[in-house]
């Protein structure tokens, strides 16, 4: 025998309620494309935020590594300022020491 399930009108659905489920899977449908589609653009933005932080982590190590360059520089001139101005005092020194056994 053939076991067919009863036409629809047979079990109580008529057109409008399949016309208003439709509907309503459609509507469903409608939304979850919206769904994806916000899913793919969130994800492409977030690719671009790691790519910006990855740069922007570059750019800090490059900033750091300058900074510490010119701060090595900075404290070499300043020794040897500090130096040179020690040097002369004790040459001046020295020499006025010698000047007085004169």
């Amino acid at each position: 025998m053939n076991h067919q399930p009863p036409p629809v009108s047979r079990i109580g659905w008529d057109d409008q309620k399949i016309m208003r489920t439709r509907r309503e899977l459609d509507s469903v449908k409608a939304i979850m494309k919206e769904n994806v589609q916000k899913i793919m653009e969130r994800q492409g933005k977030l690719d671009d935020l790691v790519e910006r932080a990855q740069r922007l982590e570059e750019a800090s190590d490059v900033y750091v590594k300058c900074a510490v360059k010119i701060k090595r520089e900075m404290s070499w001139k300043a020794n040897s300022l500090r130096y040179g101005i020690i040097a002369v005092s004790s040459v001046s020194a020295f020499a006025g020491l010698a000047y007085s056994f004169l």
